[in-house]
């Protein structure tokens, strides 16, 4: 399996070259899955084709899929992000203000590579190559699950069991809402999602990522920086 990741500057051709190495290594007999990342997906212009939120085939071992990032965002997010809101609301905080306050930037477009760890474990494909979202800042929250480890392997589990215990306490004596058994599990999901990603992306016998530039000074500075 190889995971071939493609970035760089908005408007310089990444998705048209993710496309051509797609077809690349399909018509080597590589069954192929092109994804975009991106918000903003030009994927299926690039092969006149339309193309879904799910794996569509395009030609002979070829398939594309434009990922939903804020169906994914709400897959990974939604039940952490409610409970967030909630205390929030409890401190005094606008409902609206809340959930703008609770959605980390770039967190639709890391959590749209969770498609790569399902797809890597599938086994469906020889080849799977990303169109990202024209920015380095997703591959930079890779760190994610590194800063997640300590809490989640020392505080987690004892904070888990500590709250089990004082709900039914707390629920009577004060308003502050407490986490629920769904939350907890939704948090030690994300970290088991977000490591198997890391640990994909970050395996060399396995991924490569690709910066996509054009003859601009202001490109190529991009470039070097990430």
């Amino acid at each position: 399996m190889r995971v071939i990741l493609f970035t760089g500057k908005g408007g310089v051709g990444k998705t048209t070259v993710a496309a051509a190495t797609a077809v690349r290594a399909a018509k080597a007999g590589d069954r192929t899955l092109v994804m975009s990342t991106d918000p903003a997906h030009s994927l299926a212009d690039s092969f006149e084709t339309r193309i879904g939120s799910a794996p569509t085939r395009i030609i002979e071992n070829l398939w594309g899929q434009e990922i939903d990032a804020q169906e994914r965002l709400e897959d990974n997010w939604r039940d952490i992000q409610d409970y967030m809101v909630q205390l929030m609301n409890w401190a005094g905080t606008e409902t609206i203000q809340a959930e703008e306050l609770t959605v980390i930037p770039g967190l639709d477009e890391i959590f749209a590579l969770i498609d790569v760890k399902t797809h890597v474990q599938s086994g469906n494909y020889d080849c799977l190559v990303v169109d990202c979202a024209p920015t380095a800042e997703t591959l930079r929250l890779l760190s994610l699950p590194e800063i997640m480890s300590w809490y989640i392997e020392r505080i987690f589990p004892v904070e888990r069991k500590v709250v089990k215990a004082v709900r039914p306490l707390v629920s009577r004596m004060t308003s502050l809402p407490i986490a629920s058994d769904q939350v907890f599990d939704a948090v030690e999901r994300l970290h088991r999602n977000l490591d198997a990603v890391k640990v994909i992306l970050t395996d060399e016998a396995v991924s490569s990522v690709r910066l996509v530039v054009n003859p601009e000074k202001m490109v190529i500075s991009e470039a070097r920086r990430t």
